[in-house]
């Protein structure tokens, strides 16, 4: 007898619809996480309850407490933040930054402090002398970000609609994205809040801004930073004339046509007199250490 198998029934939309709606990230558990928690408070839940001891005045366990030790107006006011903190602090809110003055160990706030305590990698602060310079001079040791200028390119909006006629030549950045099956087929039920992938926005082609190659921008900006650079040794120059002229047309020991002075300039003659000034000295030490040579070598 020839047996026939029922077809699997496929899980009904609304089912399919809520596991899409309430989506969590996972969370991981080690065993050295308690240890970590009663020890360090490391990894404690941001939205946790605040201390009842610690708002009537005084809490035993102090930096060990479990609980939150914050007011309730500064908890009342970051309840926005702290859930951005939970969900990783990609909002540049409240825990979206390592603290770089508890890097340091110098941070006073404790459990106060809008910037998270916790050594992660991911979320350090800007290197500031980076992005003045262009180069750290701390170099791999440094423990700050350090983003490539290129990745603050804006995106190319013809390769966002589909196709860029310049290609890898643009002056623009072009993110590869995956596309929506949904909103492929024409539709798709999540709208914004979909996570299957890209939905590109068609713009006419009016509006856009016409595609530049790199080569033809790199000349641009080097032309206007060589203008920026001469333009401040300009300005330094004129700083310094304007600062020879309050002084009287001249430095310390030189006369007004910029010529040292007969002893020498720049000293006054600190050498001369009694061996007040530093070759003075250096000169009176020189002759102690000789004659003291030269008593021992007479006995």
């Amino acid at each position: 007898m020839a047996t026939t198998t029922e077809p699997q029934q496929s899980p009904p939309t609304s089912h399919l619809a809520s596991q899409l709606l309430a989506h969590t990230a996972p969370t991981y558990t080690f065993t050295f996480t308690p240890f970590l928690q009663r020890t360090y408070q490391h990894s404690l839940p941001a939205d946790r309850p605040i201390c009842k001891a610690y708002l009537a005045g005084n809490c035993p366990l102090k930096s060990h407490c479990p609980e939150r030790h914050t007011g309730p107006s500064t908890s009342s006011s970051n309840t926005q933040q702290t859930n951005n903190a939970r969900d990783g602090g990609g909002g540049g809110g409240f825990g979206s930054l390592v603290c770089k003055h508890w890097l340091r160990g110098l941070c006073k706030k404790g459990e106060s402090c809008e910037f998270l305590h916790e050594y992660n990698l991911r979320k350090m602060p800007e290197c500031n002398f980076f992005v003045r310079n262009g180069y750290c001079s701390n170099g791999d040791e440094c423990l700050y970000l350090h983003i490539d200028p290129l990745s603050r390119l804006p995106p190319c909006p013809h390769y966002d609609r589909g196709f860029c006629p310049l290609g890898p030549r643009c002056d623009k950045k072009h993110v590869r994205r995956r596309l929506c099956l949904y909103y492929l087929a024409g539709f798709c039920p999540m709208g914004k809040a979909c996570r299957e992938g890209a939905h590109p926005r068609w713009v006419a082609d009016g509006e856009l801004e016409k595609p530049k190659v790199k080569e033809e921008r790199g000349k641009e900006e080097a032309a206007a930073s060589q203008e920026d650079r001469e333009r401040d040794r300009e300005r330094e120059m004129q700083q310094e004339r304007g600062g020879r002229d309050r002084d009287g047309g001249g430095e310390r020991g030189h006369d007004g046509r910029g010529h040292k002075d007969r002893f020498g300039g720049g000293r006054g003659g600190r050498w001369r007199g009694k061996g007040g000034g530093s070759e003075g000295g250096a000169i009176k030490k020189a002759l102690g250490i000789i004659r003291a040579y030269g008593y021992a070598f007479a006995r």
